[in-house]
């Protein structure tokens, strides 16, 4: 187990975050997927023992034997003394105010007119505006859950043997994950917006699971998960048929295009 996780580690750490070359005013275009939004995994095929919960038992409640109470001595009364008389207070005379003389003011002296000289209008030029830069577009390939790093495998061990790690950059790109415990995960996103990783966990059977996602702007969020049920006869014909109707849609539409152009 313990070479299952070095090895799951050093293929998280492989899994760094790409610094990709492109200008910041670039226009990032980003491609179609061509897998399908949902995707079944096989099972890893690990089985973990899951430890059983101790049954908790009742303690037995034991009396509380009664305890002696001291009786209370009744304090004496306290006399209210009589109040104080207040005398009354003596008013003050109002002091006399100050009364300041008036300054007269200076007298104000006119200022000489001054002469003006009068400036030439300037003569404007037309305005042209400024020729437009197009930026460049950078196209980007749509990331694929199947191509998401693997999560190391998850482990109920005891003592517990695990850690984390966390980096990230200028160019918002990032890259995360823990392992170690019943549950795992990886992910990272590059400087153009797209998004993979994958987590692993042990279910209430012991089975472990594996789910890998991607997502990208434009594309929205695909997943492959080894947990997910399997169809039905009747649900595997309903997807048949749903798939046939949206591919002869698809044809019409095109066909209609080429006959209008």
């Amino acid at each position: 187990m313990r070479f299952l996780v070095l090895l799951a580690t050093v293929a998280v750490c492989s899994c760094a975050p790409q610094n990709i070359v492109y200008t910041s005013g670039s226009n990032v275009a980003h491609a179609a997927s061509l897998t399908p939004p949902v995707t079944k995994l096989q099972k890893p095929g690990i089985k973990v023992t899951v430890p059983q919960p101790i049954q908790y038992i009742t303690p037995v409640q034991v009396a509380t034997p009664v305890q002696y109470v001291a009786p209370v001595e009744v304090a004496t009364p306290v006399q209210v003394a009589t109040p104080i008389q207040v005398a009354t207070p003596v008013q003050v005379a109002t002091p006399v105010q100050y009364v300041a003389p008036v300054e007269v003011a200076t007298p104000v002296q006119v200022a000489t007119p001054v002469q003006v000289e009068v400036i030439a209008p300037v003569q404007v030029t037309a305005y042209q505006a400024p020729v437009p830069v197009v930026s460049p577009v950078v196209v980007a390939a749509a990331p694929e859950p199947l191509a998401a790093p693997e999560p190391p495998m998850p482990s109920l061990s005891v003592p517990f043997v695990g850690g984390q790690f966390h980096a990230q950059d200028e160019a918002k790109q990032y890259t995360f994950g823990h392992w170690g415990g019943p549950n795992t995960r990886v992910e990272m996103k590059d400087s153009l917006g797209r998004v993979s990783g994958s987590f692993a966990y042990i279910n209430p059977e012991g089975d472990v699971h594996v789910r890998k996602y991607a997502a990208a702007p434009g594309m929205g969020f695909k997943v492959a998960a080894s947990d997910l049920p399997e169809d039905t006869p009747a649900v595997a014909q309903v997807k048949a048929t749903l798939a046939q109707v949206h591919a002869e849609a698809k044809a019409n539409v095109a066909d209609s295009a080429v006959t209008t152009v």
